[in-house]
């Protein structure tokens, strides 16, 4: 029996965590409020017989001796699900970090909200899939000059599939397959395809058209099945407008926040500007007295 419901939860688990891979920040947020749902109907039920949701933590049976069997039955599904989802974001916070840190090795991720670590995650996948760690000015170079990743051959490839021409153990590139299967990553490849000119863009455009309508019914569907279910789009986007507004100055610093060598030339970097402030300030002072001396000699 015990094994039997052991493998239960794995299933759930594995269920969430393949709808956790295809719409990841959406999954995020839907999971947070399902965990505050239940526990306010947990703590709803448990209320009445004068009971707090820390009590469940060290239970006996003696507690539970006066619910009602569908309290008891509400409670048993209620904690299960709990379980089975605080378990999705440990996991799925696990992935991220284990990457996130190998990519930037001298990075404080406490300090990250999940957001940003899904969209930096999704541009370490895309960019850098060996994960070799990214210095400051390698994460620079990438914001202002994006690699091309993919060839022509490639892009085309890509786009077949997205378009339903081709199965995806018929595209040869295993990088290729990985980045096409999750969104984020599946926008910066058509991202990069807007910028091939050997390619027909408005097959792009049917492309982004064929995932928005599948986007839409996936959602519907979600949004049948779950109350709490709001969903979060990914927008089409370049790989520089992508790379540029999700690596701020103020995330980069967290990213290399114990690099000592990083934060002393951004030290020096902002008593420069701060200089360069005050003499520009003390210029146009300079200035501004010149002007008022000039007038009276007139």
């Amino acid at each position: 029996m015990a094994e039997r419901l052991a493998d239960i939860r794995s299933d759930l688990l594995t269920q969430q965590l393949l709808t956790f891979t295809k719409r990841p920040y959406t999954s995020w947020q839907l999971v947070n409020q399902q965990v505050q749902t239940i526990e306010k109907q947990l703590t709803t039920v448990l209320a009445k017989h004068g009971h707090q949701l820390d009590d469940l933590k060290h239970t006996d049976r003696g507690m539970l001796a006066a619910y009602q069997p569908n309290e008891l039955e509400f409670i048993s599904k209620a904690v299960k699900n709990l379980r089975v989802m605080r378990e999705v974001k440990a996991v799925v916070q696990t992935q991220y970090n284990s990457i996130l840190t190998t990519a930037f090795p001298d990075s404080d991720l406490d300090k990250l909200e999940t957001i940003d670590k899904e969209q930096i995650y999704t541009a370490v996948v895309y960019y850098d899939p060996e994960l070799k760690p990214l210095s400051a000015d390698d994460l620079r170079q990438l914001q202002q000059q994006p690699p091309v990743v993919f060839t022509s051959q490639q892009h085309q490839a890509g786009l077949n599939y997205l378009l339903g021409k081709m199965e995806l153990k018929d595209i040869q590139d295993h990088r290729l397959q990985r980045v096409l299967k999750h969104d984020g990553t599946r926008q910066l490849f058509i991202g990069e395809c807007g910028q091939d000119p050997k390619l027909d863009h408005q097959q792009i455009e049917m492309v982004q058209a064929r995932l928005k309508q599948q986007t839409t019914r996936f959602d519907q569907y979600k949004q049948d099945q779950i109350k709490d279910y709001q969903a979060i789009n990914y927008h089409p986007t370049s790989p520089k407008n992508y790379l540029m507004n999700i690596l701020d100055e103020a995330l980069v610093t967290i990213l290399y926040a114990k690099n000592t060598d990083y934060l002393r030339k951004q030290q020096l970097r902002g008593l420069k500007e701060t200089e360069w402030a005050m003499t520009k300030k003390q210029r146009q002072h300079q200035t501004r007295n010149r002007h008022e001396d000039g007038g009276m000699h007139l």
